[in-house]
């Protein structure tokens, strides 16, 4: 890396020690940002634009065919007790560089997706502290629908409107203490409850909906797909090698608190019907049939 580089890397809050543990580069035109995924397997690359380039071109890219990703999976692999969600690759290397332990998607402050909230509800305090803009401020409740106990932080006005974390700590000059007290005064956001059309349903699918909520509450997720995986504990999830495509490395994660599995290898997912049907290649109504003969014999015969 170009020591001019180096040089606006740390005058933008990131040391020489978070530049160099994250393995932050340079391609000949860009500064790149190794994006390691769940396994600490590199996924996708971040691009940040020189800042000596004066042209038109986008201020970041990504490396071609990739997705938004979570940037951070090592932190939350240690289930620390309090994590922000931030947003920006930079903001989330600065905010570790002030002691705090911090996260964001690849993809920008709407692309926070819903698989991985399962991660994030472990955790007993999350915080969101995204761009001061109207996309931050989406973003931020895009989250909280998501991370339900999340709490939102305000950035003062003297960041400006689109001031970031970067700003705060760079340009303001202010210190981990003066954003710990922005941390004290974070609070969940007030969120209108989604519209949801009323209708009453034939009895046939009453009957279905009672079976599929038997059953789910009888059943555990994680004792049907440890028919089929052998799965081991990891912290407050269980993870193996998914058998839906091959791999070196496990990359299925099973959530027993919401009863539902993940995989970040091909993107298999859902609750335990969705298990046995991508695994049996069956029906919804097998599936169902298939969850029942888990069932304790009682509760079979009732079925």
């Amino acid at each position: 890396m170009p020591e001019r580089i180096r040089a606006y890397l740390n005058a933008r809050g990131l040391p020489d020690a978070v530049i160099d543990r994250h393995l932050l580069g340079w391609t000949g035109k860009r500064i790149s940002i190794p994006i390691p995924d769940a396994t600490g397997k590199i996924s996708l690359f971040k691009l940040a634009k020189d800042p000596e380039d004066e042209s038109t071109s986008p201020k970041m890219l990504a490396s071609p065919r990739s997705h938004a990703a979570l940037y951070g999976w090592e932190v939350l692999e240690k289930e620390p007790d309090r994590v922000v969600i931030c947003e920006g690759e930079f903001d989330r290397l600065v905010l570790e560089a002030q002691g705090f332990s911090a996260v964001t998607s690849t993809g920008g402050a709407l692309t926070f997706r819903p698989e991985w909230a399962p991660f994030l509800a472990v955790i007993p305090e999350v915080l969101i502290c995204l761009d001061n803009d109207a996309v931050g401020r989406l973003g931020s409740a895009r989250i909280s629908r998501l991370v339900p106990t999340a709490k939102v932080v305000t950035l003062p006005e003297e960041v400006g409107e689109g001031g970031d974390v970067t700003d705060f700590f760079v340009w303001l000059g202010k210190t981990a203490e003066d954003f710990e007290r922005l941390l004290e005064e974070a609070s969940e956001l007030s969120l209108p409850p989604k519209q949801i059309p009323v209708r009453r349903p034939p009895s046939i699918e009453s009957e279905l909906q009672d079976r599929v909520a038997r059953a789910k509450r009888s059943v555990r997720i994680e004792d049907v797909i440890g028919r089929y995986v052998e799965l081991q504990v990891s912290g407050s999830t269980l993870r193996g090698a998914c058998p839906f495509h091959n791999e070196e490395h496990p990359s299925l994660v099973v959530f027993p608190a919401t009863q539902t599995f993940h995989c970040f290898g091909c993107g298999e997912g859902g609750d335990v019907i969705a298990f046995l049907r991508r695994k049996l290649q069956l029906s919804f109504a097998q599936a169902l049939e298939a969850l029942e003969r888990f069932l304790p014999s009682d509760e079979r015969e009732a079925a």
